[in-house]
């Protein structure tokens, strides 16, 4: 009967151990499996999981030693286990009640990774079951929550080398079937940039369909892995263009993409401060960009937005190319940019030809990305007339100013992501509405040492804009000290701990406004 209910306790404490690290596993996939993300996740939220998982075990080694101080009976570690138990669902029910912005996604990465996990919180409940039999250590599986962050780190390390291979092996059979299909005639566009890849994808997607058989990656799969699998899934015979996004975090990624993609034709969207944290520099991100200019070379064609000022450094760099912008030197560029509820409007001009444009995007970037997407689009050889027809259909991406409405209230929704950048021009946009202006941000993130500096900046321009601001989580204190230096009222800027908070304040607001809703950070920020 003993050894029954010794395997009864080891097999739900291995339950018990193993749903309470799946929040820790789950942190792994949102730092795209990488252990700096997870650290700098447990120090941005003050290490909030690690004291849950002390006060997980003190309580139950306190209630298991209690037990044993006051009921000296033999095997009383049974009745106190319950008391273990009933404290490790009270941590699921606290941890797991709020609802993910991103859930977890059980892809094959995540079930071999919960797999090794759940086989490590099993022989460590053996152990510390053990534990429970020994005189003096009868609190020993008690101790068990403490190992959690261990356990993950552990299993991560365990099946990182097996992951690598897997990821090989899948960007190997990709790149072979790019290879034949480029036999076939298939070209390669590569777009890299700070911000505005998937958008210029999106535009680039409709101007070449107008004359070729195109196949792009699905919404921003911009890593090796999606690549492959935009290749594996929507790559098809008779397809005569692959648009390929391509993202970066390090140095050589944008290499490593070409390497699989093998683009004969580039287009860089911008260079800015996006992903500072892990790139270490400002030079650092613009080499990595420039990556996609030296692999396609002068045997293909690149496209420049010399709108922005680092992809223009990387054009004079660079020393050839396409340029498009807003000065006389370029091929195609833009002017008289109007935009409103309505979109943007604006003039392109191809060589000594002028066209009118209208599309329902928004933004102070939309011109510049759609003159860079016309210029390699007219390269590629389709009619300029064609390209500005291809506007008139274009469709916001979602989360990235979106315009929509909800009662009273007009939602503009740049909830995706943030860069510097991108925040300035959602600012813009938000201007040229008229009535009560409100902004909801948690601010930008993954700049390192530089966030503070740039939250400070993304106050001023807000509060020069906004007549209401709701500033979300830690990096409110920056955001309202640059409002505040511009004039903004403090009793207009509303500081709160979470999204939920942010809606009651909107729902408190009776008139008709325009609300922005500036980035939305994801859980393991």
């Amino acid at each position: 009967m003993e050894a029954v209910l010794d395997t009864i306790f080891i097999l739900v404490s291995t339950v018990i151990i193993s749903a309470v690290s799946v929040k820790m596993l789950h942190m792994y996939q949102l730092s795209s499996y990488r252990l700096r993300g997870v650290l700098n996740w447990m120090k941005l939220t003050h290490y909030d999981y690690a004291l849950r998982y002390f006060a997980y075990a003190f309580f139950a080694v306190g209630i298991t030693l209690l037990f044993n101080f006051c009921f000296p009976w033999e095997n009383v570690h049974y009745f106190s286990y319950l008391f273990y138990v009933l404290f490790g669902a009270i941590f699921c029910l606290v941890s797991y009640t709020k609802k993910a912005k991103v859930p977890l996604a059980v892809t094959p990465r995540m079930r071999r990774l919960i797999m090794v996990n759940t086989l490590l919180s099993c022989a460590l409940s053996v152990g510390g079951w053990g534990l429970s039999k020994t005189p003096m250590l009868e609190a020993g599986y008690a101790l068990l929550p403490l190992f959690v962050p261990v356990i993950c780190f552990i299993s991560y390390g365990l099946t990182y080398p097996v992951e690598r291979a897997i990821a090989r092996s899948f960007i190997r059979d990709a790149s072979e079937e790019i290879d034949k299909f480029k036999a076939g005639g298939l070209k390669v566009v590569g777009i890299t940039g700070s911000y505005g890849k998937t958008t210029a994808k999106n535009i680039l997607l409709v101007m070449l369909s107008t004359k070729y058989r195109v196949c792009a990656s699905a919404a921003s799969y911009n890593t090796p892995l999606g690549i492959c699998r935009t290749v594996n899934d929507s790559l098809e015979d008779g397809d005569e263009i692959l648009i390929a996004e391509m993202g970066a975090r390090r140095r050589g990624d944008i290499k490593e993409l070409c390497e699989l993609a093998k683009p004969d034709y580039a287009l860089i969207t911008g260079v800015g401060s996006q992903h500072y944290e892990t790139f270490g520099s400002l030079q650092a991100i613009a080499d990595t960009k420039y990556e996609l200019a030296e692999y396609v070379g002068n045997r293909g064609v690149v496209v420049f937005n010399t709108a922005d000022d680092g992809a223009k450094a990387l054009a004079d760099r660079f020393g050839g190319g396409i340029r498009a912008g807003e000065t006389e030197e370029c091929r195609v560029r833009f002017e008289n940019v109007r935009f409103g509820s309505e979109g943007s409007r604006f003039t392109l001009v191809v060589g000594s030809d002028k066209f009118t444009v209208h599309t329902r995007l928004l933004g102070r970037h939309i011109p510049a990305l759609i003159a860079s997407c016309a210029a390699l689009a007219v390269e590629i050889g389709v009619p300029p007339c064609a390209c500005v027809r291809a506007c008139e259909k274009l469709a916001p991406v979602p989360h990235r100013l979106e315009l929509s409405v909800a009662g009273e209230k007009t939602i503009i929704d740049d909830a995706y992501n943030s860069n510097t950048a991108g925040a300035k021009n959602a600012v813009e946009v938000l201007g040229a509405f008229d009535g009560l202006k409100i902004i909801v941000t948690p601010g930008i993130v993954e700049l390192g040492d530089m966030e503070a500096d740039a939250n400070k900046e993304f106050g001023r321009q807000l509060g020069v804009v906004a007549d209401r601001a709701i500033l979300v989580g830690a990096r409110a204190k920056h955001i309202r000290a640059g409002a505040l230096e511009v004039g903004m009222d403090e009793n207009k800027i509303f500081a709160v701990s979470s999204l939920a908070e942010a809606g009651k304040i909107l729902a408190e607001i009776p008139e008709k406004a325009t609300v922005l809703f500036e980035n939305d950070l994801p859980d393991n920020y």
